[in-house]
């Protein structure tokens, strides 16, 4: 169908883009083409879409602005139709206006390539329609001919660009039987006694001329847009990237700061970032490794406290009993408190190695008939 581009054209991802900016100014500054395009031609997509996709609405969008065009033109010809001397062209080209009007409603439906074919055929058909009510044909009346370029050029714009050749031979064959079947006056069949290939070349020729001239210009032109779309998303991409390598940059810097910050012994370091970030996934896990980490060094000091704490009430009784006294334990508010607790008011009996049991006989003894002196006997008042 359409082989180049609108202002409305949407983008194909997100971010920064020239185009972009350049297309949403000129929307800005023209509300009534906007209100043109969401009216006539298929709904916007987002700038993530796809490149098919995009060309799709840009095509509908191009019909839209065509028809717009064209419903403009062939009405204005219908006060001309009524001086002819042939009333029926007044309805051939008021069909011309139905058909674009209904091609309108087709392209807002999203059935744009069956909108086009409508527009192209329905000219091309009233034109034929108008050509053959026109009898007997005369010298001024083949100048009708040329208007078959307005079906090529309507052709190549809204349909496949090859599709232009087709209607050229089509036109060509169609001005051929017109020239050698339809009634002609008498003057004008004497000049085509003596004329026939002079008349016959010059409307031949001029279609394979316009029809090879806008197919080269058609595909040119969607080798430039195909060109620009794939030079816009490289520069897009690019300007993606950048942006990456920051986000990258500072996230690894944010990662880096938090192990500086837990080497030199803060714990309550973590790294500050969300979901949305790169390096979420490592920074997640470095913050439940710091968490855990956080509760073993915990751990590790409540562990030296407890040492401490043992090593302190064991000193007191190894104290007590040099002096002969009972040893009155402290708390020392760490795990150890409620063995203390416990302990305190009661005799404390060192039991014997399994080696020693063997040698000798123990006898089971209770604690209140222990005396305090007796040596490996803890009485705790």
């Amino acid at each position: 169908m359409a082989n180049f581009s609108s202002p409305e054209t949407p983008l194909p991802r997100k971010g920064w883009s020239p185009t972009e900016v350049a297309q949403r100014d000129i929307v800005k500054g023209n509300s009534i083409v906007k209100w043109w395009y969401k009216t006539t031609s298929m709904s916007e997509v987002g700038p993530d879409a796809s490149f098919v996709k995009r060309e799709t609405v840009r095509k509908s969008q191009l019909l839209s602005t065509v028809l717009f065009y064209y419903i403009i033109v062939v009405t204005v010809f219908l006060p001309c139709c009524l001086l002819l001397p042939q009333p029926a062209i007044v309805w051939a080209d008021a069909g011309l206006v139905v058909s674009g009007i209904g091609a309108l409603f087709l392209n807002r439906k999203g059935h744009a390539l069956v909108a086009a074919l409508t527009v192209v055929v329905m000219f091309e058909l009233m034109l034929t329609l108008a050509l053959g009510l026109i009898t007997p044909l005369d010298e001024p009346s083949i100048q009708l001919y040329d208007l078959y370029i307005m079906g090529e050029l309507l052709a190549v714009s809204l349909l496949p660009a090859r599709s232009v050749f087709i209607f050229a031979i089509a036109n060509c064959l169609i001005i051929l039987a017109s020239l050698l079947y339809q009634p002609h006056t008498t003057f004008f069949n004497i000049d085509m006694q003596t004329q026939f290939i002079p008349t016959m070349i010059r409307p031949i020729a001029l279609q394979f001329i316009v029809a090879g001239v806008s197919y080269v210009w058609v595909k040119s032109t969607t080798r430039a847009i195909a060109r620009a779309d794939r030079a816009e998303m490289v520069a897009t991409l690019e300007h993606a990237l950048g942006d990456q390598k920051k986000e990258l940059e500072k996230g690894i810097e944010q990662i880096l700061q938090t192990h500086v910050a837990v080497a030199n012994g803060n714990y309550n370091a973590r790294a500050p970032m969300t979901q949305d970030n790169a390096l979420w996934q490592i920074a997640r896990a470095l913050n439940t490794l710091l968490v855990r980490l956080q509760r073993a060094a915990l751990a590790e000091k409540e562990l030296q406290r407890v040492e401490q704490a043992v090593s302190a009430s064991v000193r007191a009784v190894q104290h007590a009993e040099l002096q002969r006294q009972s040893p009155r334990l402290p708390f020392t508010q760490t795990a150890i408190d409620p063995l203390i607790a416990v302990l305190q008011g009661k005799t404390l009996s060192y039991m014997q190695s399994p080696i020693s049991q063997k040698n000798t006989v123990h006898t089971p003894f209770s604690a209140e008939r222990m005396p305090l002196s007796q040596p490996g006997q803890t009485r705790y008042p």
